[in-house]
Parts: structure tokens; C-alpha cells; sequence
């Protein structure tokens, strides 16, 4: 028995502690019955791009399995910038998530006020997909390899271009460290969005770009792009026959700027529903239909811990940070 005059702040801490169990208590018992209406998926693209369309059979599956629609709703504009900032600004309550990609780890490069940290911006949930990008040339480029590609830029130093569509973005920072890892001169020409990249690619008015799949598909069906190399450290399920950028010698550092997907929520979620998210995610992952309608748009699926996500978001963060010093990319607009 404790001695007389603890005996107040016993009780005081054993009635805090069960005033503590019991909100707990109450706390769970809430989210079990999440949802318990309509959730908001906030996509930062135009419908039809590879992130709303992962973003869309993500959705079906999280509507089917937790019994309550799951809406997309897109918000392009700003590099993704105004769907991150709805997402951020939103109620933590697990009625509204965002699917962020890799631009998102870049806006503290882009933004002077919105660098979109981790625990105060937003709550990583998991890793939707990888979208592995290509090094893509206009087919009436006299070459059929890497190799070939290399010593043609280097003949003709300082004449030829290659598009990026996107400031600031995984592919855009792809293309500068190609060329600087190759030591070859070429005119940097920028699109707003990589569809528009790969058009001008097709009409031969610019001669390389490194784009994902989706953007180039079907100009590589019609033969008007040619496919050099995949910036994974694998061969793409879609393409198996194009070899890996190291597999023909290219810089490893290549693989490091894939385009990726993420889902998220507002900081302060509450934990029961974000490892809820997670793991009914992560068996969306696996499942067949949404494996086949992902890799159809061009995206690899992942799946992570919520722990391993937070990790993967601050080292693309730090990695693409020290890739635009390197480079001495101004990101800004």
C-alpha cells in the first residue's frame, strides 16, 4: 500500500489513465465503423493520365471492399500543387486522401511556402506504383541502340533537342542528368505535359525525350518513337524486349528518377485509419484486376508499410534535391 500522502496523486493518475483508456476506447470504436460516408480521392492530373487511372481502379477497389464509394476528383494544375494543398487543408478524418507523385518530394525546390513536409502537410499511407520512364527518340534518328544513339548526339554536338513536359518533374530531371552523364550538347525545348512531349517527338521536332509509357505508347505502335532503354533497375512487365538503362551502360542514377504514386492524407489522421488504408491498399495492390489495369497505364504497383513510405518520400526528397544541385536546375518557374 502506498504511503498516505501519495495516496491523492494515486488516485489522480489512476483516474487520468482511465479517462485516457476510455477515450481510446471511444476513439476506436469510431473508426471501426469507418467509412461511413462518401470518400474523396484528390488527384492533382487531368483524367486519363496513368495517376488517375491507377487512381480510379484503386478507388473501385476501395469502394467494393470497404463498402463505400470512393470519388476522384481531379485538380490539375500547379505541378500538382493545388490538389496537395486541398488535400493538406482538408479535415483529418480519412474522408479526403490525395494520391501524390514524385513532383510533390520536389516542392521545396519549386515553392517558397509550401514544401509539403511529412507530419505537418500530409500523412503518407503507401506506395501505390512506380511508372517506369524511357530514354525515347523520333524513329528517323539513325540509331537502334544506346550505343548508337551516343555517337550520333556526339557528331552532331550542339544540334540536336530533346522536350521535357514538366518542370520540376522525374522525367525532366531524367533528361538533364542523361545529358550530362553523356557529355553530349543538346537544346533543352520544355511542353506543358508529357503528351504534348511525345507529339512533338513523333513530328521530329525535337529528337529525344525520357517520357513514361502512356505519353509515347501509341507512337511506338505506329513507329514514329523508338524505345532505347527503361530507367529501372528491372525490364518493364509492358515491354520486356527493352533492355534496363544499365543493361546498355547508362548511368545506375537513372533508376533513382522514376516517376512514382503515393496515396496520402491530411496530417493528424487518426492511425487506425491510416493502417486500415494501408493494408486494404496493399491487397488492391496484389489483386488481379487492379495489377493488370496498373501495369496496363503504364505503373509498376509497390506497396509498402506506412513506416517504409515516410522513409521512401524523404529519400526521393533528399535524392532529387541533391540531383538539381548537381545539375544546377532551377526548378522555379
Amino acid at each position: 500500500m502506498p504511503p498516505l500522502h501519495l495516496r491523492p496523486s494515486v488516485t489522480r493518475l489512476l483516474r487520468a489513465g482511465a479517462l485516457l483508456l476510455g477515450a481510446g476506447l471511444l476513439a476506436a470504436a469510431a473508426h471501426a465503423d469507418y467509412p461511413e460516408r462518401p470518400v474523396r480521392l484528390v488527384v492533382g492530373v487531368q483524367p486519363g493520365a496513368s495517376t488517375d487511372t491507377l487512381a480510379r481502379q484503386l478507388a473501385k477497389h476501395l469502394s467494393d471492399q470497404l463498402g463505400r464509394p470512393f470519388v476522384v476528383e481531379n485538380k490539375p494544375g500547379a505541378a500538382t500543387r493545388i490538389a496537395m494543398e486541398t488535400v493538406s487543408r482538408s479535415p483529418a478524418d480519412g474522408y479526403t486522401l490525395g494520391v501524390a507523385n514524385a513532383v510533390s518530394a520536389n516542392f521545396p525546390m519549386m515553392f517558397d511556402d509550401f514544401p509539403f513536409v511529412p507530419g505537418k502537410d500530409f500523412t503518407p499511407i503507401s506506395l501505390l506504383g512506380r511508372a517506369p520512364s524511357y530514354l525515347a527518340i523520333r524513329a528517323g534518328l539513325p540509331a537502334k541502340n544506346v550505343s548508337e544513339f551516343i555517337a550520333y548526339a556526339k557528331a552532331n554536338a550542339g544540334k540536336l533537342n530533346y522536350g521535357q513536359g514538366s518542370n520540376g518533374s522525374n522525367p525532366h530531371l531524367a533528361a538533364r542528368l542523361l545529358v550530362q552523364s553523356l557529355g553530349i550538347q543538346a537544346t533543352e525545348v520544355a511542353y506543358k505535359g508529357n503528351a504534348p512531349t511525345g507529339v512533338a517527338l513523333a513530328s521530329g521536332e525535337i529528337d529525344f525525350a525520357v517520357l513514361e509509357y502512356p505519353s509515347v505508347r501509341p507512337l511506338v505502335e505506329r513507329g514514329s518513337v523508338r524505345l532505347l532503354a527503361v530507367t529501372e533497375p528491372r525490364r518493364a512487365a509492358l515491354t520486356p524486349d527493352i533492355p534496363t538503362s544499365t543493361e546498355q551502360g547508362l548511368t545506375p542514377r537513372l533508376e533513382g528518377v522514376t516517376p512514382w504514386f503515393m496515396l496520402v492524407a491530411p496530417a493528424g489522421t487518426p492511425a487506425a485509419i491510416v493502417e486500415l488504408l494501408n493494408r486494404q491498399v496493399n491487397q488492391a495492390l496484389r489483386s488481379p484486376e487492379v495489377l493488370q489495369a496498373a501495369q496496363a497505364g503504364g505503373t509498376e504497383p509497390e506497396g509498402l508499410g506506412v513506416d517504409e513510405t515516410r522513409a521512401y518520400f524523404l529519400q526521393q526528397r533528399d535524392s532529387a534535391a541533391r540531383l538539381s544541385r548537381e545539375l544546377n536546375v532551377s526548378l522555379k518557374n
